[in-house]
């Protein structure tokens, strides 16, 4: 039987898949309080191919971008890049 990979929660540690444009392999902590909200940690945003979430992360050790820019302490990074390497209990707002 497959298992579906679960969506990240507020709290959870993962790592970058190496195939993201940018921040390749590197672990990271999703987090809360962006853009005035503590508790928005994910941006939904509409595509002409449906839907695409994108998660608020601190990375692990500061991040240089494709183009050399940067260090970067955090970025917003597409969920299809990410896996879940250690879920945090009970962190998402919405479950409790």
């Amino acid at each position: 039987m497959m298992t579906r990979k679960r969506d990240p929660l507020l709290g959870d540690r993962v790592r970058v898949s190496p195939l993201c444009p940018w921040a390749k392999g590197v672990s990271a902590t999703v987090i809360g309080g962006v853009l005035g909200d503590a508790m928005k940690y994910r941006r939904i945003v509409p595509a002409n191919d449906g839907l695409r979430i994108f998660y608020f992360l601190a990375f692990d050790q500061p991040q240089v971008d494709e183009e050399g820019d940067g260090p970067y302490i955090g970025a917003e990074i597409e969920s299809h890049y990410l896996e879940v390497i250690h879920p945090q209990e009970s962190c998402d707002p919405v479950i409790g």
